[in-house]
């Protein structure tokens, strides 16, 4: 009768884990930057970032691959350190805001490629047009942040993509065609409403 009893506490516990849910995050703006590079000419290498992002992870920490994310950005808000070029950038020549306010990336499947490291396959869309996209994260932590105390997964995500992918061709190949992109961010739990 132990013994039985011990199996079937065992199975309960093993199906609990199974199939428990992942947990719902909300990405937080204040600790996201995403950023990208491009070549200039050959002869350096232009740095830029978008400051409106929004984003959410459902994340299973115990199975990894079970999670998922989407990220939104908001295009208008290009940022390069020089308002000519921001609005160069944002105009129908390149990003064309006025048309495509936004870009979005939606996962689809998600690998372990080692410790704490994902590659997460997803589509991009971006200019009105949607590719698949794989980008390479590194998890830097999962806990209770020291800050409030609130669960929170901290990512590092890496990737590249062609702009003439999206069709975005002006001044290639004289501009890059390849955009290098970095993404640390923070993601909290998500409050009840």
């Amino acid at each position: 009768m132990k013994s039985r009893s011990t199996v079937i506490l065992l199975a309960s516990i093993w199906s609990s884990h199974a199939w428990a849910a992942p947990v719902s995050y909300e990405l937080n703006k204040d600790h996201t930057d995403v950023t990208f590079t491009i070549n200039h000419a050959g002869l350096s290498m232009k740095h830029g970032s978008f400051s409106e992002v929004s984003g959410n992870l459902q994340l299973d920490a115990d199975h990894l691959e079970a999670s998922s994310v989407q990220i939104t950005v908001a295009v208008k808000s290009i940022y390069t350190s020089h308002v000519k070029r921001d609005q160069d950038l944002q105009s129908a020549q390149f990003l064309d805001v006025s048309a495509f306010p936004t870009m979005y990336f939606v996962s689809k499947k998600v690998t372990s490629v080692g410790a704490s490291k994902l590659d997460v396959t997803g589509d991009l869309t971006l200019h009105g047009i949607t590719r698949p996209l794989v980008l390479h994260a590194t998890i830097n932590k999962i806990g209770k942040s020291p800050f409030g105390g609130t669960q929170t997964a901290g990512f590092t995500v890496t990737g590249a993509l062609k702009r003439s992918d999206f069709g975005i061709t002006t001044l290639v190949p004289l501009i890059g065609d390849e955009v290098s992109i970095v993404i640390d961010t923070e993601f909290a739990v998500a409050q009840q409403k």
